[in-house]
């Protein structure tokens, strides 16, 4: 049974990331964790994985611990090139040691191309498993408009619920 008090202890946190496209054909494509066929990965300082980066910042945001920058700073030189499902980890460890506990998470991946259909369980598994709850990710089209339309970028949005520790 839910009581007030538990509802009082609900905490929203918004997340946000965006990388440009590749031009070099070989860069790889990590959504979520999960190698994306079809299209030039995105450039960044790690792994550019915006899935992990809006997820993380959603969860730190919502345990009011600052974002992913704050923990991973993209002028960290030993962070480049560095795996955006481990530092996800160690953001989802972070809240959990605060005392919070993730409820769910929703992401939004906005992108041209390649269609991300094939790939959400994977994504969507490989998510759950890391945070340690469910987690949803969709795929929507900017239907041609603006550098998204151009396929120049990918963007991805991310909702977390987090229940905070008893006072």
């Amino acid at each position: 049974m839910t009581t007030e008090g538990d509802l009082r202890r609900l905490r929203v946190g918004s997340g946000f990331d965006l990388h440009p496209l590749s031009s070099d054909s070989r860069r790889r494509f990590l959504l979520a964790g999960v190698e994306v066929a079809g299209s030039n990965g995105p450039v960044g300082h790690s792994d550019a994985d915006v899935v992990c980066h809006a997820i993380a910042d959603a969860i730190l945001g919502a345990a009011g611990l600052g974002g992913i920058g704050d923990h991973f700073p993209a002028t960290d030189p030993t962070l480049a090139g560095a795996d955006s499902v481990a530092l996800l980890a160690k953001c989802v460890r972070v809240a959990e040691g605060a005392g919070f506990e993730i409820i769910n998470v929703d992401s939004t991946v906005i992108l041209q191309a390649p269609r991300l259909a094939p790939f959400r369980t994977a994504m969507e598994s490989l998510m759950s498993e890391v945070v340690g709850a469910p987690v949803c990710v969709k795929a929507k089209s900017p239907e041609g408009v603006g550098p998204l339309g151009e396929a120049q970028a990918v963007v991805c949005t991310a909702t977390a619920l987090l229940l905070a520790p008893r006072p």
